[in-house]
């Protein structure tokens, strides 16, 4: 109990071990205190020298001999009063050099991420992990929804919404111009801004944007959702979509 007590202020094992065999024993020579302590002789005048430095034991000579005896068990409230100072201290430097160090990470390379998701069940994960990221306000971009994408999920997408706008999370749409029928669908929810695409433009696939996420979502036989997270590819991806969402009629 005591050795862990020890522990959990400040010491290591051996100078706690060290310690409880002075205070035990009392005064006594080194061989003595490897013995009742069971540490290496090796590594004994190490911990002795830290623990007179943290002021818990104390030494004299006596007839050629370097005596060591331990501390009042009162100085362990003054090593741990000392230790709480330094930690104030520390956390007030820490309150100096955060700022700085925030400042590196604006240069630091951006986190990049990268997976595969399979099947509708993929589609279906990046959609409910993306939803739960966004809040009231947050916008999320769908490019070139093509019919195909609709008419195979349409009702989860329809439930989708239904949560998305319950969270006041804003969408804009820019659908395939042959899918205009549930783009007129979605006009009539809230918090939901749709487009068309010119006829000429036609998009196999539906590409997400949010947050720093890009999704492209592949239909077919063979469902396919690629995700990347990457913040500048987000941006690059979310300004091709305001550049065409310009051009586009609603």
């Amino acid at each position: 109990m005591e050795l862990e007590f020890l522990e959990r202020i400040g010491l290591t094992e051996g100078e706690a071990k060290v310690y409880l065999a002075l205070l035990k024993i009392g005064e006594t020579t080194v061989g003595s205190i490897i013995k009742e302590a069971n540490v290496s002789s090796s590594k004994v005048y190490d911990i002795l020298d830290r623990l007179s430095k943290k002021g818990l034991i104390s030494s004299v000579i006596k007839n050629n001999r370097k005596i060591f005896r331990a501390a009042d068990p009162s100085r362990l409230k003054e090593f741990v009063e000392l230790k709480e100072k330094e930690i104030q201290e520390e956390k007030k430097e820490l309150d100096e050099v955060i700022p700085s160090l925030q400042e590196m990470q604006k240069y630091a390379s951006p986190k990049q991420e990268a997976e595969i998701l399979e099947g509708i069940g993929g589609i279906k994960t990046f959609n409910e992990m993306i939803l739960n990221q966004l809040g009231e306000k947050d916008v999320f971009y769908i490019l070139g929804a093509p019919k195909e994408a609709t008419e195979t999920m349409n009702a989860y997408f329809l439930d989708w919404h239904k949560r998305r706008i319950q969270k006041k999370v804003i969408c804009r749409m820019l659908f395939n111009f042959d899918a205009k029928k549930y783009g007129e669908e979605r006009k009539k929810l809230k918090h939901t801004e749709v487009r068309y695409l010119p006829k000429d433009i036609v998009t196999p696939a539906l590409i997400d944007i949010s947050k720093d996420y890009v999704a492209t979502i592949l239909f077919g036989e063979r469902p396919l959702c690629i995700v990347i997270r990457n913040k500048k590819i987000a941006e690059s991806y979310l300004a091709y979509f305001n550049l065409l969402w310009k051009t586009a009629k609603s």
